[in-house]
């Protein structure tokens, strides 16, 4: 049968084949340039995806995906930038996986730009084989040099999520001369660039639950882990109630109870509170000065650089017990190497440490609410009401900066007012040092103490017989030879202090 040549074929006809593949690719090039970003709909309407990971899958970058009322299936992952939008986060609820949302590519060579809004993501169980990052959210490493995905979660809640690995990974280059498995994360683990605003992060665990332990050897941020080359931003949000735990027989360190960082921190009018670090472990010492269990800070760890404003870090609590060995148990508040903590309060956390009563193992419970050990600047504070205790009955116990404590730092206090906090040391010998400041040489050089224009009132300090407590208000000396370590003390008021205002001074 004979046919008449179409349009297409006149046109091979009479244009040249070259200008015909310029045409079509600038008619491409404009089409898609122009194609307008349009919306999807997730839920029971007619014409809507009955999933969220179906409607990402058929999106294409810049489209937004509202997801209305009800409860979703979890276990998605968006490698496009999109933005997902539920009716509110009491009615969006994304639930499972794990994790539940996953964001960019493990070293992905381009990573998106993604904003979550108005949604619960929650039932998160993310128990991969030795290292399990991420129960709720999970924002991968996209290689060295390069950007991870960029996420803003407004308006939402993280909360009832976990990451606790299943079996060890042998010795090597990532775990060294002992097996390990590693807990990231438990609300949220990122490598990018995130940003939580008027979001509760909450209720989340990476390793182990009070009930149910870990094959985790180290946790590491309960509510969130930002990771080296990371930034995390919290502007009016919450973490709250989170847990970073491991638990004998592999358990031995915890860190970062509400949050783990080693990138670029920044909270605003945020609340840090009622988070835990824990360690239950069965851990043989290794003498003379390896730490072989640890637990520490109970509401925020920071290895990087670190700013909080206008924010509280209240109620938070790091434990650690041993069996096998000693116990160490650090900084209920923050740790920090690089902050700059400007009016703001950190009160109430407390840090206890316990041994066996038979056992002659040491218990350290040290640094109450601030640990310091790089640049800081504290300024228009509050260190108020946090506690230690350190017990071990048959053997040695330490308590020391139950306020704050400067090791080898560099610290700075203008008009921050330190009062209230307690150190209970109870065993056959050991140190209760520094009820209010500890400022000490810690193996990093002489450490560099100003406080200006502050009060420093009714911090105490207590020890069983034998221990004899010394620096009520401030510790400043050396804890072996007692000679005084200089500092800079300036229209502050030290006064109200127990058992004595300073020594070192």
């Amino acid at each position: 049968m004979n046919k008449s040549p179409g349009r297409s074929a006149h046109l091979r006809r009479v244009v040249p084949l070259a200008a015909l593949a310029a045409v079509a690719c600038a008619a491409t090039t404009s089409a898609a340039r122009s194609a307008p970003s349009t919306t999807l709909c997730v839920g029971t309407k007619v014409g809507c995806f009955s999933t969220v990971q179906a409607a990402v899958n058929a999106a294409q970058n810049g489209d937004t995906i509202e997801i209305g009322p009800g409860t979703f299936e979890g276990g998605i992952t968006i490698d496009k930038s999109v933005q997902l939008v539920g009716a509110s986060a009491a009615a969006t609820v994304v639930r499972g996986g794990g994790p539940v949302i996953t964001i960019g590519e493990l070293l992905g060579p381009t990573q998106p730009t993604v904003a979550i809004s108005r949604v619960t993501i929650t039932g998160g169980l993310n128990d991969s084989e030795g290292v399990a990052a991420g129960g709720g959210v999970a924002i991968p490493f996209a290689g060295f040099g390069v950007q991870g995905a960029t996420v803003t979660i407004s308006d939402s809640i993280i909360t009832r999520n976990r990451a606790t690995p299943r079996t060890l990974i042998p010795p090597g280059p990532f775990c060294g001369s002992k097996p390990c498995a590693v807990a990231w994360g438990g609300g949220i683990d990122s490598s990018g660039v995130l940003t939580l605003t008027n979001t509760l992060v909450t209720d989340n665990v990476a390793g182990s639950t009070r009930t149910d332990g870990s094959d985790a050897t180290i946790a590491e941020g309960g509510g969130v882990r930002n990771h080296a080359g990371g930034t995390l931003t919290l502007r009016s949000s919450v973490v709250s109630g989170n847990r970073a735990a491991t638990t004998a027989p592999n358990g031995r360190f915890a860190y970062g109870g509400g949050i783990r960082d080693d990138g670029i921190l920044a909270i605003a009018d945020s609340v840090i509170d009622g988070n835990s670090a824990a360690v239950s472990s069965s851990a043989p010492s290794s003498f003379p000065f390896d730490i072989e269990q640890e637990a520490d800070a109970g509401g925020i760890f920071s290895n990087g650089s670190a700013t909080i404003a206008r924010t509280t870090i209240s109620g938070n609590s790091v434990s650690s017990s041993n069996v096998s060995g000693d116990a160490q148990a650090v900084a209920g508040g923050i740790d920090a190497d690089f902050l700059l903590l400007v009016e703001s309060s950190v009160d109430h956390n407390s840090v206890t440490a316990s041994v066996p009563a038979s056992s002659g193992f040491l218990a350290g419970a040290v640094f109450g609410g601030v640990k310091v050990g790089g640049d800081v600047t504290i300024r228009k504070g509050r260190i108020v009401g946090n506690t230690l205790s350190a017990v071990s009955a048959g053997g040695g116990a330490n308590a020391a900066g139950a306020g704050i404590a400067n090791l080898s730092g560099r610290l700075t206090l203008e008009r921050t007012l330190v009062t209230g906090n307690r150190g209970t040391a109870s065993g056959l010998g050991g140190l209760a040092l520094g009820g209010g400041i500890l400022n000490i040489d810690f193996g990093g050089g002489p450490p560099q103490l100003t406080v200006a224009d502050s009060v420093v009132t009714a911090n105490a300090l207590t020890g069983s017989p034998g221990i004899t407590p010394h620096g009520g208000g401030i510790f400043s000396a050396d804890i072996f030879t007692g000679d005084p370590v200089p500092f800079t003390l300036t229209d502050t008021v030290l006064a109200g202090n127990t058992p004595d205002q300073c020594v070192g001074c």
